[in-house]
């Protein structure tokens, strides 16, 4: 998957994202995306027996996820 489909993935606000989709938005592995949901730093809903993610969340998260890396390199 190239970066031009992930910002396609990402632009439409009301997709929902498969594990693995969320995962390679974030750049990490499904196996941390479901660490992350069940920390509860992300939400996600069952389609059938399926883990879902909006995309509009995922954004968020890895806009947070990169503000907070950037404020601690800045702070250290």
């Amino acid at each position: 998957m190239n970066e031009i489909t992930l910002e396609a993935e990402a632009s439409n606000q009301h997709k929902d994202l498969t594990t693995l989709e969320a995962a390679r938005l974030l750049g990490v592995s499904k196996l941390h995306v479901i660490d992350l949901l069940e920390a509860g730093e992300i939400d996600y809903h069952m389609v059938g027996s399926d883990l879902m993610f909006s995309a509009t969340e995922i954004e968020s998260y890895k806009f947070d996820r990169e503000h907070r890396d950037s404020e601690s390199l800045v702070s250290a």
